[in-house]
């Protein structure tokens, strides 16, 4: 970051143009798209910090910890909101004249994804309670509670479409739109794969 400033400017300076909002597959209401810049000149009280300020250059493990941390938080929730949609689900609908819930093969899935859904909120509830009160806190840690959160998330979404048969797949049942929001986040602020070879030289 050494050398770089912050601005806020207004999108209909000359030279700005906007794509139109990306169609995504999640996270739908985080409106994203390109946005150009040709010949733009930023006026100088657009800039909130200048190069010569060096207050953003900071230390990068801080900030990774401090994004993929709240990360973390967030989707080790909608891991959980996803299970409880799917347990709800299992209780209520009947195949072969009882709660689905009351088939082995139902109770194995839902007993894993339970499983997986407390390790993911253990790790994401231990590593903020260590980062957040750490003058140095652990990037490594941070980037694996997002990872860990954001693929459990993914992984217990998907096996509530599944209970959920045909009507899981509808936008009528929100575990349609925790499937999504759960992919999409395996992608946002830093791939799962990026982050994990750039936080290795962390592990300690």
């Amino acid at each position: 970051m050494k050398g770089q400033g912050l601005a806020i400017i207004r999108l209909d300076l000359p030279g700005i143009t906007r794509s139109k909002p990306l169609d995504k597959v999640g996270q739908r209401p985080l409106n994203q798209g390109e946005i150009f810049f040709e010949d733009v000149r930023i006026p100088k009280e657009s800039m909130v910090f200048t190069p010569d300020m060096g207050i953003i250059e900071g230390n990068r493990e801080t900030k990774i910890s401090q994004v993929n941390g709240g990360m973390a938080l967030v989707f080790a929730g909608l891991a959980k909101a996803a299970y409880d949609e799917a347990f709800s689900c299992a209780s209520e609908r009947i195949q072969d004249g009882v709660p689905i819930n009351e088939h082995q093969n139902i109770k194995l899935k839902l007993f894993r994804r339970f499983n997986q859904v407390e390790a993911a909120r253990a790790a994401a509830r231990r590593m903020t309670l260590f980062n957040y009160g750490s003058l140095t806190p652990s990037g490594a840690h941070a980037v694996a509670c997002k990872c860990l959160s954001t693929e459990t998330a993914f992984q217990v979404a998907s096996e509530a479409i599944q209970i959920h048969g045909g009507n899981g797949l509808t936008r009528e049942y929100s575990v349609e739109k925790m499937f999504g929001d759960a992919r999409t986040s395996m992608n946002a602020d830093g791939v799962n794969e990026s982050l994990m070879l750039g936080a290795f030289d962390w592990l300690k």
